[in-house]
């Protein structure tokens, strides 16, 4: 076969398996999100109870924990990642937990705070509406280790907040 021929051959298949692959990532039916947190389960533990942490690490301490909530507003190792995503109509997320402590991945109306009044206090946020819903809570819980889909998502902007730790936040754009 002549260079050029086969120049052109390769370049028509690399383009057939670039479009391919394409296709298959654009109609993804889940996305994936992770929750994070860096808890020191010995500080953590001793204060809140046995089993809030489960980290082998050693992580922030409940006091710097405080401290980063007092001086900002959040304590950074305490988040969704990513905080935002676009998917497809229909497509659903699976949210793990990959932190020490347990979490909520809530779809919430607005964001705001949280269901846990003493962080709530600290903070200076009143807690979101949908905190009112008693089976909105467990029913969206994720404990450490484990994972939670939410169900297919119509188009639109959504908004997830945990429950636990608010200004834990992620915006879903679903076109």
């Amino acid at each position: 076969m002549p260079r050029p021929r086969l120049a052109l051959v390769v370049v028509a298949s690399l383009s057939l398996l670039l479009a391919a692959s394409g296709t298959t990532s654009a109609s993804q039916t889940t996305r994936h999100l992770n929750m994070l947190d860096d808890c020191d389960a010995v500080s953590f533990n001793a204060v809140i109870g046995p089993g809030t942490c489960t980290r082998a690490d050693p992580g922030t301490s409940f006091q710097d924990f405080i401290g980063q909530l007092l001086a900002t507003g959040q304590a950074p190792a305490w988040r969704f990642s990513p905080t935002s995503l676009q998917l497809s109509a229909g497509a659903s997320i699976v949210a793990f937990n990959k932190g020490g402590e347990d979490h909520t991945f809530t779809e919430v109306a607005n964001f705001g705070g949280g269901c846990v009044q003493v962080l709530d206090d600290l903070l200076g946020l009143s807690p979101v509406p949908e905190c009112g819903n008693p089976a909105l809570f467990p029913g969206t819980l994720v404990e450490q280790g484990d994972s939670l889909q939410t169900a297919p998502l119509a188009p639109g902007v959504h908004l997830f907040e945990c429950l636990i730790h608010p200004w834990m936040r992620a915006t879903v754009t679903v076109g």
